[in-house]
C-alpha cells in the first residue's frame, strides 16, 4: 500500500529544504531528505507528507514521483508546478527559482521539515547515502534496477506494532473507496 503523491506539497517541501541549503541543494541529497521527511511523518503520524511509490535504489531509497519531479519538472509527462519554482536539474543540483509558499503544509509538517534538516542538511549527499543505507531497514541493497518499498515495510521498520499496520492499511483503502465513489 502507498499514499497518493501531492505534488503541491512536493514543490513546497523541496523549496523549504532548498532555502535552508542556501538557494541550492544538490539532487541526491534533496532525494533522501524528502524520503526521510515521509518516513517521520509515518512514523509519527502513520501517513506521509508527501505519499508516493518508494522504491530501493542502489543509492538508497527515494521516492519515486520527486525524483521524477526532479529530473522532468513533470509527473508521468503531466505539468505540475514544480518547474515554476525549482530549476531544471544542472550539475546535480537544483535551485529555488521563486518561493512556491507553504499553504499546503500543516505546521506539524514544517517542523518535521525543519526537523530533518536540522538532523541531516550538514551531510553530504553520500553520506546521506551511507546514513540510510544503515539506518533504513526497508531499503535492500540492490545492483541495478529497483526494489518496491511498501509503506508496511517503513512502518515495520520504525517499529510499528502488526495490529497498527493493518489499522493505517484499511484506512487507506477506505479512502480509496470513497475517493472512487466520489469520482
Amino acid at each position: 500500500m502507498n499514499f497518493r503523491f501531492d505534488a503541491r506539497k512536493a514543490t513546497q517541501v523541496a523549496a523549504a529544504l532548498i532555502q535552508r541549503e542556501g538557494g541550492e541543494l544538490n539532487i541526491m541529497k534533496l532525494v533522501k531528505l524528502l524520503y526521510l521527511l515521509d518516513r517521520l511523518s509515518l512514523a509519527r503520524r502513520g501517513i506521509p507528507v508527501l505519499g508516493g511509490d518508494y522504491f530501493s535504489l542502489k543509492n538508497g531509497p527515494v521516492t519515486s514521483e520527486a525524483l521524477d519531479l526532479i529530473n522532468a519538472g513533470t509527473l508521468n509527462g503531466f505539468a505540475t508546478d514544480w518547474a515554476d519554482f525549482i530549476s531544471d536539474r544542472a550539475d546535480h543540483g537544483v535551485a529555488l527559482k521563486a518561493d512556491p509558499g507553504t499553504d499546503r503544509l500543516a505546521e506539524s509538517e514544517l517542523a518535521m521539515v525543519a526537523e530533518i534538516y536540522t538532523e541531516h542538511g550538514r551531510k553530504t549527499p553520500f553520506e546521506l547515502v551511507e546514513w540510510c543505507h544503515r539506518n533504513c531497514p526497508e531499503w535492500r541493497p540492490v545492483t541495478q534496477g529497483r526494489h518496491e518499498i511498501r509503506v508496511e515495510d517503513i512502518l515495520e521498520a520504525v517499529g510499528k506494532p502488526q495490529s497498527y499496520i493493518e489499522r493505517i492499511v484499511m484506512e487507506e483503502a477506505e479512502l480509496r473507496q470513497l475517493d472512487a465513489l466520489l469520482a
